[in-house]
């Protein structure tokens, strides 16, 4: 990082402190590794050309591949296939892994000021982050979007501004160390919250305020205890550099005697009939073919994906856990209950009024009231199966996260979409399959990091594509097969054969060999 981006930055992060804890509690690099504990795996490789470091946001690349920085690629490099080259899929393959490049380092857009980062889109002042979009002043942080600001160590979240280690939440202002949260402000170290303001260690909470440990407290009172609590949290971060994670804070056990509760379920019925019709509509467009029942493709759909498995939760009901997921899969596997076992724990459960007479006093009772939650479940939602974060959708199945989608199954990170199946991080899209880290893509199969493509399949940072496949780093192309521009007619003729191929192999082994990622991977 560059003196200029870090003077920023760390200008930034003293200006989040005094806001948060209402003092500076010294200097950003000092708490470098507290920032970035949160972090998703990326991938860290070296360009082919020069050496210079390349990040990639999703580590699931070939170890063997060739990757270059966005700085050094040449938009829309031939590759110059043969007749012979592209007669089926394996000899596109053969022809492609010594030729094709991945791409890292992408700052696109309106974007400046950046390092050590990955898919930066309209973003200005962003390290050590991935997937950043219309965000500034962004450090060591992940899927920052829509206006966020003075992110440090945060992630997986819409407009936020001064967040200090909260992932999973959407309208925050002033919030530290909360997950899972939604329309809140001035909140420190809380769960599954939504629609509060000035909290403490506070979890399950609905449209509450002035609040600790669950306990609600005269305005007057809150303040005077939070400027302690908050005094003795900076004074530890101040000599420490670093302070225990909201879920560490906890015993792993919960308590033997919990109380019993009755969480109120939404009325939804389901129908997987609906699951199957728009599944086989969206197989249809892309591969011309009819497929059997979602439920045989599950294993291939799953791939690259976050993968979700049911767990029975601390009152002994079915709730979801999310694998290999930031924060969510530290939470203690003891601790976990369902969203709405959740909103009714935190109606009964509080810590003492004497035990806010400091922190090391309110610690010893969050046991008794600290449980968490991978649910995540607002709006008007229809025909939810198996899928435990939903926000006014509708039609999904299993998979993690639909926000404002329709028809999706097997997708991890599903953003204002509809009939996307077995994609991850996929926004505004519709009709695609297996898409990755992409925006505004129709009728797409294998796709990522790319935007604005139609009708086409296993392209890697491309833009602006129609009726292309297998191309890497290009842009406004159409009627292209391996970076190798070719006729409307030859090029309809050779997609419908390898179409033909594809929907064969998925019949008889309802997956393919052949996937974005490791296509690039050099013959041995």
């Amino acid at each position: 990082m560059d003196a200029q981006l870090y003077a920023t930055l760390n200008k930034g992060w003293k200006s989040t402190c005094r806001v948060l804890f209402g003092k500076e509690i010294g200097e950003l690099e000092k708490y470098e590794e507290w920032l970035g504990e949160y972090l998703p795996p990326v991938a860290k490789r070296r360009s082919h050309l020069s050496g210079k470091k390349v990040i990639v946001a999703k580590d699931s690349y070939p170890k063997n591949a060739r990757f270059i920085s966005e700085d050094e690629l040449t938009t829309n490099r031939s590759y110059t296939l043969s007749i012979n080259d592209i007669k089926d899929v394996d000899s596109i393959m053969r022809a492609l892994c010594e030729k094709c490049e991945y791409t890292g380092n992408r700052f696109l857009g309106n974007s400046a000021h950046m390092s050590e980062s990955d898919i930066v889109l309209d973003s200005q002042y962003v390290h050590n982050s991935t997937n950043i979009e219309q965000s500034t002043y962004i450090y060591s942080s992940y899927m920052m979007r829509r206006g966020s600001k003075y992110s440090y160590g945060s992630g997986w979240t819409a407009a936020g501004e001064f967040t200090v280690r909260c992932v999973a939440g959407i309208n925050l202002r002033r919030c530290l160390e909360s997950h899972a949260v939604a329309d809140c402000s001035d909140t420190y170290f809380s769960f599954d919250c939504h629609g509060c303001t000035d909290i403490l260690f506070s979890f399950g909470q609905r449209s509450k305020n002035h609040m600790i440990g669950n306990l609600p407290l005269a305005k007057e009172k809150y303040a005077q205890i939070k400027a302690k609590l908050l005094g003795e949290i900076a004074a530890e971060l101040e000599s420490k550099k670093c302070f225990p994670p909201l879920f560490a804070l906890v015993p792993k056990m919960p308590p033997k005697n919990l109380p019993k509760i009755t969480p109120s379920l939404p009325k939804d019925e389901k129908s997987m009939a609906a699951i199957e019709k728009g599944f086989s509509s969206t197989y249809g467009v892309i591969l011309k073919s009819k497929p059997f029942s979602i439920c045989d493709y599950e294993e291939w759909l799953e791939k690259n994906t976050v993968r979700v498995v049911p767990v029975q939760s601390a009152f002994g009901n079915t709730t979801y856990l999310p694998q290999n997921f930031p924060v969510f899969s530290l939470l203690p596997k003891h601790r976990l209950i369902s969203v709405f076992e959740s909103i009714e724990a935190g109606k009964s459960l509080h810590v003492r009024e004497q035990s806010l007479s400091s922190l090391p006093s309110l610690l010893k009772e969050l046991g008794n009231i600290a449980f968490f939650t991978a649910e995540f479940y607002n709006g008007e939602n229809r025909n939810i199966i198996s899928a435990p974060h939903v926000l006014h959708s509708a039609n999904v199945y299993k998979g993690y996260e639909a926000t404002y989608s329709e028809h999706s199954g097997c997708t991890s990170l599903s953003l204002h979409s509809k009939y996307v199946y077995g994609c991850h991080r996929i926004i505004d899209s519709q009709f695609s399959l297996k898409c990755y880290n992409s925006l505004y893509l129709n009728r797409c199969l294998e796709l990522d990091g790319c935007t604005k493509c139609a009708d086409s399949y296993f392209c890697h940072n491309c833009e602006g594509m129609s009726d292309s496949m297998f191309c890497f780093n290009a842009k406004g192309k159409r009627f292209s097969i391996g970076n190798t521009d070719l006729q409307r007619e030859k090029y309809a003729q050779v997609k419908e054969m390898l179409l033909s191929q594809m929907a064969g192999e998925l019949d008889k082994n309802k997956s393919l060999k052949w996937d974005i990622y490791n296509i690039g991977a050099k013959n041995s």
